[in-house]
């Protein structure tokens, strides 16, 4: 069911699900697993789920992301949410709602990629669901699990004296967008923009080491931590010196002409968004973790608050909402 020519609406809702889905598998010990009304779940100490969308034309562009790419990402920026309570993922189940036109082989296509990304975060497909629309939407639901006796890392238990700790380079999905755009589809600013690269195990290791609060660059680092420190009650000084920077920012900002490159590239770091790394605090003592590089610290103050050297700067990044600000 891979012929190009082969719709969607031809093939059939069953045909579909059977592509998505894959072979009927089970996690662990799930007394059933895909194929089913329902998948059913074995028993845990602790649950965590999360769910979120991929919507063409606000979240994606079909001319810019592939299908394959697509069903990464659409699996990666749950599992993210998945990893920042402290949790391992280990089920995914993906709601779909594609136009009648849409091929099979684009079906197929997607699988692979939900698949692939599902398995590279130690998690496998489950269940999911198909209906027609006139552009593409993918849902997926995350769910993960805490050993017995682990307590999730909320985003709310920031205190003062606490390291602020960053996995990855910020940035670089903003940047890799701003190339698209521009007709430059090549290279790995690009690539991290259609699919990003979550830190699997991280979350484990940063609720290992003791850390206080946890949530994941999705909407932008600025307003990511300022979201996390308004829920904690509490402000963040950053040090801009301390930001981990990757030189192909500045690369991308000179071939686009900018007028100011540092400050383009301190724009996509600060507020770019869907980088999907992990920021975390950890108390004084507590070992950070090596993949967290410390770019600040928590004290009190206004909640929300978030100064850079010593300077306030009003989030951008992104607002479910209202979109980019």
């Amino acid at each position: 069911m891979t012929d190009r020519a082969v719709t969607v609406a031809e093939a059939g809702e069953a045909a579909v699900l059977e592509v998505l889905s894959g072979a009927p598998v089970q996690a662990g010990d799930d007394p059933v697993g895909n194929g089913d009304d329902a998948a059913v779940l074995g028993p845990a100490w602790a649950t965590v789920v999360t769910t979120d969308m991929l919507v063409e034309g606000t979240h994606f562009r079909r001319d810019l992301t592939s299908w394959r790419d697509l069903g990464r990402r659409a699996v990666a920026q749950n599992v993210s949410d998945v990893l920042a309570m402290g949790a391992e993922c280990t089920r995914i189940l993906v709601a779909l709602a594609v136009p009648g036109r849409t091929t099979m082989r684009e079906i197929s296509d997607l699988a692979d990629g939900i698949h692939s990304e599902a398995a590279r975060s130690g998690a496998v497909v489950v269940g999911g669901d198909l209906t027609s629309a006139d552009f593409v939407v993918v849902g997926v639901t995350a769910i993960g699990t805490l050993p017995h006796g682990a307590a999730p890392v909320r985003i709310d238990g920031a205190a003062p004296g606490d390291r602020v700790g960053l996995t990855g380079l910020p940035g670089r999905s903003a940047a890799g967008l701003a190339l698209l755009l521009a007709g430059r589809p090549d290279g790995p600013l690009a690539r991290a923009y259609r699919v990003p690269h979550t830190p699997v195990g991280t979350g484990t290791a940063a609720r290992e080491a003791g850390a206080s609060s946890l949530t994941d660059v999705s909407d932008g680092l600025l307003r990511d931590l300022s979201g996390l420190t308004r829920a904690s009650g509490v402000a963040a000084d950053l040090d801009r010196a301390a930001l981990p920077v990757d030189p192909e920012l500045s690369a991308a900002a000179e071939s686009l002409g900018a007028a100011d490159v540092d400050a383009l590239v301190l724009d996509w770091m600060l507020d770019g968004g869907e980088d999907h790394g992990l920021l975390g605090t950890f108390p004084p003592g507590c070992a950070v973790p090596d993949e967290f590089t410390i770019i600040g610290t928590i004290r009190a103050g206004e909640p929300g608050e978030v100064m850079i050297d010593g300077t306030a700067r009003t989030p951008g990044g992104w607002d479910s909402a209202r979109g980019a600000n």
